[in-house]
């Protein structure tokens, strides 16, 4: 019986420590997995920022190209500015690249009215204004709002200085189309200048749209080609500019990557000079035209 019971006793033994190894065996197996899943994130987080650097310095390269084109023609002596010229025409829409797509393009800042303008607090800003953002869907009292902003601060107010004034999205969506926020007042360029828009400024539809289909034929008009066709443009309208924007969309593997950028040409020291005053990454910010982003 004694001797039964230790076998018994030996058995019970041999089973839990059988039990005990599977345990631990088990366990060890649950934190190598651990161990393995955390090493697959930190590869995957790796992969994902190589991705974000890698696309990232992709569309600065596109901002540097842009600088450089706009620096050229500035240098040559461009009396004009269009998008026929070599800054419009660097674009690119959804290319290939070693691992991704890209695309990119650069546009004119003076295609629209820019709200800097009414800190002059002139009459025909104002009322060029008020024209445009009627136009938008504003009523007086949105108007009469954002100039009380302006006498106020001092300043004109940015997209986001508008909604906390009260000025609704939808408002706020429609007048993006036809404005924008520059650092200083400029003049609207009639070389890229939506044919709604000037016929706003112009306050004549058949002359925006004879403007614009001669713009269209050379390419851009220049102040002589305009005096040879009898068009006057009014004060506050141009053929140049000296903001830009330029926009990229990069996509490496799984990572997308956007940029828009605010660019200035101005002269310094003698010498043409293109320089980035913003930068946005992800979303295009609202005064900003739409560019053509990589596909998903």
């Amino acid at each position: 019986m004694t001797s039964a019971a230790g076998a018994d006793r030996g058995g019970d033994q041999a089973g839990m420590i059988l039990i005990n190894v599977l345990v631990i065996v088990m366990l060890a197996t649950a934190v190598l997995a651990l161990m393995i899943a955390g090493d697959d994130s930190d590869i995957e987080r790796s992969i994902r920022l190589r991705e974000a650097s890698d696309a990232m310095a992709v569309a600065r390269g596109a901002e540097l190209s842009a600088i450089a084109a706009l620096r050229r023609d500035m240098a040559e002596g461009a009396n004009m500015d269009a998008p026929s010229e070599k800054w419009g025409s660097i674009a690119d829409s959804n290319a290939a690249i070693e691992g991704g797509r890209f695309s990119y393009a650069v546009q004119d800042a003076q295609a629209r009215f820019n709200v800097t303008n009414l800190i002059r607090m002139d009459a025909r800003n104002l009322a060029l204004f008020t024209a445009i953002a009627s136009g938008a869907g504003w009523t007086e009292e949105d108007v009469g709002a954002l100039q009380q902003a302006v006498l106020a601060s001092g300043d004109v107010p940015d997209i986001d200085d508008l909604r906390a004034i009260g000025i609704a999205e939808d408002k706020l969506v429609a007048l993006a189309q036809l404005v924008t926020f520059l650092p200083e007042p400029t003049d609207i360029n009639a070389n890229t200048a939506s044919e709604g828009l000037l016929a706003i400024v112009l306050n004549d539809p058949a002359l925006a749209s004879r403007l614009v289909a001669e713009r269209e034929r050379s390419g851009g008009l220049t102040r002589g080609d305009l005096a040879e066709l009898g068009i006057a443009l009014p004060s506050g309208v141009s053929v140049s500019s000296n903001y830009f924007w330029s926009g990229a969309g990069v996509r490496i593997g799984s990572t997308v990557q956007r940029l828009t950028s605010l660019l200035q040409r101005r002269i310094r020291d003698g010498e043409p000079e293109v320089v980035t005053l913003q930068r946005w990454r992800g979303a295009t910010p609202l005064q900003a035209p739409a560019f053509p982003f990589v596909t998903p």
